[in-house]
């Protein structure tokens, strides 16, 4: 059954009643800089993750940080000094503190970028605020 008609008068109702919402197509460049935000979330999601599973190993052998913050220049030193009896759990250990860092150079790598994509877009005068809220150290010009 087509329902064209009753399709019509429905939406004539709304929109008499203002209960319309307009709504906006994306065009390509919206949709670039979407993906590479998202990109770049994902990132962060993955380095979250690979500093779960360093800890966690960590953790489970009783390493614990002396100091207060973790993820800062004393934490990383720390890091450098811990090692483990079996061969197999340092090859580990290594092998989580390497995802650490490509993950942490990932997002910078994609923060960077932001900037470069911004510059040019139609957002670049509410692109500068988003940045320094969320306390990259690099700012747009």
């Amino acid at each position: 059954m087509k329902t064209d008609r009753r399709d019509a008068v429905m939406l004539a109702q709304l929109h008499r009643s203002c209960e319309l919402t307009a709504v906006w197509v994306p065009d390509a460049a919206h949709e670039a800089v979407r993906d590479l935000v998202r990109a770049r979330a994902t990132a962060m999601r993955v380095l979250g993750k690979a500093r779960q599973h360093l800890q966690g190993i960590l953790l489970r052998h009783g390493r614990i940080y002396p100091g207060k913050k973790g993820w800062m220049v004393a934490y990383r030193r720390w890091l450098t000094t811990v090692r483990f009896q079996h061969p197999a759990q340092q090859i580990v250990f290594q092998d989580y503190v390497d995802a650490v860092a490509d993950a942490e150079a990932l997002v910078e790598k994609l923060t960077g970028r932001s900037p470069t994509c911004c510059r040019a877009a139609p957002w670049h005068p509410w692109a500068k605020p988003c940045k320094q809220c969320a306390g990259s150290p690099s700012s747009l010009r």
